[in-house]
C-alpha cells in the first residue's frame, strides 16, 4: 500500500519513507461483521490502520453497560497509546460491518528506532489530536442535564449549524451515557420548542444562543 495514505505518514519525503519501510512490517487483515480487532483487556502491540468499514470503540463496565469512546465510519488510525505502552486495553474494538484494517506490527519498535523527524512530529499531532477528542467527551459527560450534554455534543460536531450523525440514536445515547428513549424524549422537546430540527441522520441548529447559553 501506499503509506502516504496514513496520517501518520502523510507529508514525508521518499528519503523518510525510504526509512520507514526498511524498518516497518504492515499487514492487511478482513474482519467480517460483528467481530472483534481487540478486547477489553488484551494487551497488543501494532497499531491499526482502517482503510473500509465501521469500526466502533467502546468499554464495557462489570454489568455489561456500554460506554462509547469513538465511532470510525471513515479511515482513521486507533490503538496508539496501548501498542506504545504495552499495558491492557480500556475498550473493545468491534467491526459494525465487514471492514479493511491495516496493522501496523510491533509499534513501539519502530518508535524507539531512529525515525525520520517528520515522522515523529506527525506522530505527536495525532495524539493531541485524539487528547482533544478524549477532552471534549469528557466535557459532555460532566455536563448535569441531558440537555446540557446534548447541547455541548451539537456544539462541538456543528458546522454550518448542521450536524451529520455518523452514528445510531443507540450509539449517541451510549455516546451521552444515557438511554434510547431519554435521549428521544429529549430531542422531541428540543424539536418542539425551535432549537434544533431533526432530519434522519442530520441535526439543524435553529437557536444556536439557546444552546450556547445551556453550556456558558
Amino acid at each position: 500500500m501506499n503509506l502516504r495514505e496514513i496520517p501518520l505518514f502523510k507529508n514525508l519525503s521518499q528519503d523518510d519513507l525510504k526509512i520507514l519501510e526498511d524498518n516497518i512490517d504492515i499487514v492487511e487483515v478482513r474482519y467480517p461483521k460483528d467481530s472483534y480487532i481487540f478486547e477489553q483487556g488484551e494487551i497488543k502491540s501494532d497499531l491499526y490502520y482502517l482503510k473500509e468499514g465501521s469500526i466502533l470503540v467502546a468499554k464495557f463496565d462489570s454489568n455489561g453497560k456500554r460506554s462509547i469512546i469513538q465511532t470510525f465510519n471513515n479511515k482513521g488510525i486507533f490503538g496508539e497509546v496501548y501498542a506504545y505502552l504495552k499495558v491492557p486495553y480500556d475498550f473493545s474494538a468491534f467491526c459494525q460491518k465487514e471492514s479493511k484494517v491495516f496493522h501496523i506490527k510491533n509499534f513501539r519498535n519502530i518508535i524507539n528506532k531512529a525515525m525520520p523527524k517528520s515522522f515523529l512530529l506527525n506522530y505527536i499531532d495525532l495524539l493531541s489530536k485524539k487528547c482533544l477528542v478524549l477532552s471534549q467527551k469528557n466535557q459532555i459527560n460532566t455536563q448535569f442535564t441531558l440537555r446540557q450534554k446534548i447541547g455541548n455534543f451539537l456544539l462541538l460536531e456543528e458546522k454550518d449549524n448542521k450536524v451529520i450523525l455518523n452514528q445510531t440514536r443507540e450509539e449517541l445515547a451510549d455516546f451521552l451515557s444515557t438511554t434510547r428513549p431519554s435521549l428521544s424524549r429529549e430531542l422531541s422537546k428540543m424539536m418542539g420548542e425551535g432549537i434544533i430540527k431533526v432530519d434522519k441522520k442530520e441535526i439543524f441548529i435553529l437557536k444556536k444562543n439557546i444552546l450556547e447559553n445551556l453550556i456558558y
